[in-house]
């Protein structure tokens, strides 16, 4: 059954909240400029809203990684 166009706008917008939340967290982690611009928030065919995250430096994710230790650690 296709999906409606307002519910594939819906899964998108989702997306995109979801891709931004993320953008934000690489800021903080003092993620490039290029890492940073190259996420991006879609809705598959099936209206399912996803995050295109791809490669990352592997010094952006140690940084975010110890941030979440820091911030789950009692």
């Amino acid at each position: 059954m296709p999906m409606d166009m307002q519910e594939w706008r819906d899964s998108n917008a989702t997306a995109d909240d979801a891709a931004n939340a993320f953008r934000e967290m690489l800021r903080l982690a003092d993620a490039p400029d290029r890492t940073i611009n190259s996420i991006r928030g879609a809705a598959t065919h099936r209206g399912d809203a996803v995050v295109y995250v791809g490669h990352l430096p592997a010094d952006v994710v140690e940084r975010l990684a110890e941030r979440v230790r820091l911030a789950v650690t009692p």
